[in-house]
C-alpha cells in the first residue's frame, strides 16, 4: 500500500550521500549550523523563485518559507553572539529589536567599543588585533530589523488595534493571528533579490560582530 516507502519518518540508513547527521555539535556549533542552514536554504529558494520563469505559484508561495527562514537566521545570529559572549541565551524571546538592543548595549558598547575591555583582552591575547565597527551603521541595522519585525504595520486596511509587531515570529509562519485575523488584508509586493541583499547585509554585520567577540574571547 505504501509503494515501498518507509512508514517511518526518521530512519538511519547509513547512506552517507543522503543522510543528515546532528547531535554531535556543541552549543556554539549548533547555533552556527542553524543560522547558516536557514540563511543558505532561503538564498537557494530565492534563486529557485526568480528562475522559475514567472511561475506565480512559486513566486507567490515561496516568499513565506523564505521570509520565515531569513527572519529566523537573524534571530539565531543575535542569540549566537550573546551565547559566545556570556555562555547563555539572552532574554528577549523572538523579539528582534529587543535582542538587537541587548547586543548593542552588552556586546557593542561594553565590549567592542570599550577601551577598558580591549585593554583586558590585550593582557591574554598573544597576537592582539584591534577590531572596530567603523563603516557599520548600527542605527541602519536596527532600522532594517524593525522593518522586518513590523512587516504588517503599513497595512492600512488593518484596524490599528489589530496591527501586531511580529515579536513572536508568527507573521510569516501563519499569516494570521491566534484570533483568526489576517496579518495582511491587501496586496503587497516584495522584490526577491532586494530582499536577499538586505538580509545578506544584516547577516554579514551580525556575523562580523560574532567574529570580533570570538576573537577577543579566544586565548
Amino acid at each position: 500500500m505504501n509503494g515501498g516507502i518507509s512508514v517511518k519518518i526518521f530512519v538511519d540508513t547509513n547512506l552517507i550521500n543522503q543522510s543528515a547527521h546532528f547531535g554531535w555539535q556543541d552549543k556554539d556549533k549548533a547555533l552556527y549550523g542553524l543560522r547558516e542552514g536557514y540563511k543558505k536554504s532561503a538564498d537557494e529558494l530565492v534563486e529557485i523563485a526568480v528562475n522559475s520563469g514567472n511561475n506565480f505559484k512559486i513566486l507567490d508561495t515561496y516568499i513565506f518559507p523564505i521570509l520565515f527562514s531569513y527572519r529566523h537566521c537573524l534571530e539565531i545570529s543575535l542569540k549566537h553572539i550573546y551565547m559566545r559572549a556570556w555562555r547563555k541565551m539572552p532574554a528577549g524571546g523572538h523579539n528582534l529589536l529587543t535582542l538587537w538592543d541587548i547586543i548593542k548595549v552588552e556586546i557593542i558598547d561594553k565590549m567592542i567599543n570599550s577601551e577598558e575591555f580591549v585593554e583586558q583582552v590585550k593582557t591574554y591575547k598573544e597576537h592582539f588585533i584591534r577590531y572596530d565597527l567603523n563603516g557599520i551603521e548600527c542605527n541602519k541595522v536596527r532600522s532594517m530589523l524593525k522593518e522586518l519585525q513590523e512587516a504588517n504595520q503599513r497595512d492600512t486596511e488593518i484596524e490599528p488595534a489589530k496591527k501586531q509587531v511580529d515579536q513572536n515570529a508568527e507573521v510569516w509562519r501563519y499569516l494570521m493571528s491566534a484570533d483568526d485575523t489576517l496579518f495582511f488584508t491587501k496586496g503587497h509586493s516584495i522584490d526577491y533579490l532586494v530582499l536577499k541583499d538586505g538580509i545578506g547585509y544584516v547577516y554579514d554585520v551580525l556575523d562580523y560582530i560574532y567574529h570580533i567577540v570570538n576573537e577577543y574571547l579566544s586565548s
